[in-house]
């Protein structure tokens, strides 16, 4: 029987910090989009905690440049913050299918949690700093919108809503909506959700549904959507706003977790009510 030759191991195990220029994003690197996606994020972690998982580098130790097999968005982020080195480890000489195979294995294997999984997550630590949302994000560097969306569907969605939401069939904003325009009438959010994945409004049409709902109370998922859909003449209005008023809208919007828009028409419309321009 032909004795098998013994595979040369790699020092995987070993960590190296390694300067930014003498690193090179190479062919081989699987993630061809996505990369710069919640950037913020990933920076944010990395400042208040350091990169716990180092890069993956082609080559050897001390014979750069080196190529970079894996870890695009921790290298980006790096070059973001200007920083100096990052924690790399060496895989050797990679032939390009070796390359190419660990590249996709490696971005495999991360990725993102469900979102149960990540909502109960933030929720617990929310309750572990004191339901301080600020210490949430310097925790974890999650923006304090989505924070605020995980507590807020965590506590309040029901199993259906959060099953579509698992499953795709409706985003965090669209639960949001539906618990808004049914005056946190649970039953009603949740048939205004299923109505939503049947009938799929516009953005512009969801809307409408929270600003309907709010205003007709007694209103049945059915009819709201139906007002909803209703054809509008949709026009848009383009206001210089002064950097302090700019600064307070950007503010009320993540206090708020809602959309600047949707704040905006929820504020003119009380101001033209008030002074008795909409019945």
């Amino acid at each position: 029987m032909m004795k098998r030759a013994k595979t040369q191991e790699t020092p995987l195990d070993k960590i190296y910090a390694i300067p930014l220029g003498d690193i090179q994003i190479g062919d081989d690197n699987v993630r061809l989009s996505g990369a710069t996606r919640e950037l913020d994020e990933l920076m944010a972690s990395i400042k208040r905690h350091g990169l716990l998982q180092p890069v993956v580098l082609k080559g050897h130790h001390g014979d750069p440049p080196y190529e970079l097999v894996s870890g695009q968005r921790r290298f980006l982020a790096h070059e973001t913050l200007k920083l100096p080195t990052i924690r790399a480890v060496f895989a050797g000489n990679l032939s390009k299918t070796q390359a190419v195979v660990h590249s996709l294995v490696e971005n495999l294997q991360r990725l993102e949690l469900e979102y149960h999984d990540t909502a109960q997550a933030v929720t617990y630590l929310y309750r572990k700093l004191g339901k301080d949302v600020n210490a949430v994000h310097q925790e974890t560097g999650l923006s304090l919108r989505k924070i605020r969306d995980f507590i807020l569907i965590e506590a309040r969605a029901t199993p259906r809503m959060k099953s579509l939401l698992e499953k795709k069939k409706v985003s965090p904003a669209d639960v949001k909506r539906a618990i808004r325009a049914a005056q946190d009438n649970l039953a009603k959010a949740e048939e205004l959700l299923e109505l939503i994945v049947k009938y799929q409004p516009t953005v512009h049409q969801k809307r409408r549904i929270v600003m309907y709902g709010e205003q007709k109370k007694g209103a049945t998922a059915k009819h709201i959507l139906e007002e909803a859909m209703k054809p509008h003449v949709e026009q848009n209005i383009i206001i210089s706003l002064p950097d302090d008023i700019r600064d307070a809208l950007v503010k009320a919007t993540e206090s708020l977790s809602i959309e600047p828009e949707e704040l905006a028409t929820k504020v003119l419309s009380d101001w033209l009510r008030d002074q008795g321009f909409i019945a």
